[in-house]
């Protein structure tokens, strides 16, 4: 289990001051549903993450990672999580797949034996048997994010962490990372982030909306696409179009968009407007809705814990 009590971060940036990229963050994430935390780049998805897996400290409040203190058991912690980041590139590229795994096993303490058969177990899990003694210098993106998994759950952790599972890689692999993601969260917490919503409506089961440090929205998905009410699907005019709707379109074609917009702000489009039609609300309108285009990235000097650049309350 995941638990935070009002975790907040600050960064100190030279020339703007102390940033704060987390405020007043509570979230609980259960074994058997997989959560995801959504929001734009610079929203403070990653910052959690690495508050979460104790790469960065906190600057207030508790957060516990299967019943351990990530700032007081950080040893704990660690012992009890798989972690896939976003730039990961911790294998040797020379080696092949089974080569790293059971050198990542190693460094969990199992034995020689043991290791090859963890590393044996998790590649045939992630579909990656048959390249198994194939140098990983060889292997496209997709299946390094699948060899990520693998590695991730060498020692069986209870807890799994990803940020931005299928971030860069091709539709086929990212429908294979999603299956995974899924299995592995039917007896595990899964904590994830995302901004792709396919990925959050076929793999999670409850959903925190982050937008610039705060949790802005949370629930089911279900639930969270009541939030906007009926939907309209408009076609507009292009250069008829405001600014301020422009994070509504999803598409330009022939001098026309369409946009899909909560009925609710309609009105101020009623005159511009070539047709009409109502959809069924999706996670990604709750998402437009609330989030709206993406904020500037807030991108700390160094994150390791204690760096000359956090700030911590008290």
């Amino acid at each position: 289990m995941i638990e935070t009590r009002g975790i907040t971060k600050f960064f100190a940036n030279g020339k703007r001051g102390v940033v704060s990229a987390l405020c007043n963050i509570n979230i609980r994430v259960r074994p058997g549903t997989p959560v995801a935390l959504v929001g734009p780049n610079g929203a403070g998805k990653t910052t959690l993450i690495r508050v979460l897996s104790t790469l960065i400290l906190p600057s207030s409040g508790e957060a516990y990672v299967n019943g351990y203190s990530v700032v007081d058991q950080p040893k704990e912690v660690k012992r009890s999580i798989g972690l896939v980041t976003v730039s990961d590139r911790l294998f040797y590229y020379r080696l092949t797949a089974m080569e790293n795994l059971v050198f990542y096993a190693t460094l969990y303490n199992l034995g020689f034996d043991e290791a090859r058969k963890r590393a044996r177990e998790t590649l045939s899990i992630v579909g990656l048997s048959g390249w198994a003694d194939t140098k990983t210098m060889h292997y496209s993106t997709g299946m390094l994010r699948r060899l990520a998994l693998a590695r991730a759950i060498l020692h069986d952790p209870p807890v799994i962490m990803l940020d931005e599972p299928t971030l860069g890689i091709d539709v086929v692999s990212s429908r294979n990372v999603r299956r995974l993601v899924r299995q592995l969260g039917e007896e595990r917490t899964v904590l994830f982030t995302s901004h792709y919503m396919k990925d959050v409506e076929e793999i999670a089961g409850y959903v925190y909306i982050i937008k610039g440090g705060r949790i802005v929205a949370e629930g089911s998905p279900q639930d969270l696409t009541r939030l906007v009410g009926r939907v309209v699907e408009l076609e507009v005019y292009e250069d008829e179009l405001p600014d301020s709707y422009r994070r509504f379109v999803v598409t330009y074609r022939n001098g026309h968009v369409t946009l899909r917009i909560p009925e609710s702000i309609v009105d101020d489009l009623k005159a511009h407007t070539v047709e009409e039609r109502s959809v069924q609300p999706t996670l990604e309108d709750v998402y437009v809705s609330l989030v709206g285009e993406s904020s500037m990235d807030v991108r700390p000097y160094q994150f390791r814990r204690g760096g000359t650049n956090e700030w911590r309350a008290g």
